[in-house]
């Protein structure tokens, strides 16, 4: 039974997808490059805040090798490197988008919520003043 529940799961495309854009970085990568289009790795990396150039790589691999980055290397001296959304990760705009308008719709909530717990206190709810 576990086995067949399993195979269930990774066949569903809901489950592939939160897979391939699991953790806390990838979306903000491919937000920059919806953003500013073929970007250099320093330049990526000072667009998305927060990441270190080490975490940067790894998630950078990873959306390479699930079809949604493109790696360009230029033989000069030093190395430059050039990342871009491939034609699968320029799919994902209206997904980007959509968490943006949420975040817009939502962001006194959010903040509340902040708010709340940075101040020991439980968030009230949401339709309550």
């Amino acid at each position: 039974m576990a086995l067949s529940q399993e195979k269930i799961i990774s066949d569903c495309p809901f489950r592939q997808t939160l897979d391939v854009l699991e953790g806390k970085w990838k979306f903000a990568i491919i937000h920059s490059l919806l953003l500013h289009g073929t970007m250099r790795f320093k330049v990526l990396e000072r667009a998305v805040e927060g990441i270190t150039a080490r975490m940067l790589i790894k998630e950078l691999k990873l959306l390479e090798a699930h079809g949604i980055v493109s790696r360009t290397a230029y033989a000069t001296v030093p190395p430059t490197v050039e990342y871009t959304l491939t034609e699968c990760g320029q799919s994902l705009a209206p997904v980007i988008g959509a968490i943006q308008t949420w975040g817009v719709q939502n962001q006194a909530v959010i903040l509340q919520s902040k708010t709340s717990k940075a101040a020991g206190r439980k968030p009230a709810a949401a339709g309550k003043k």
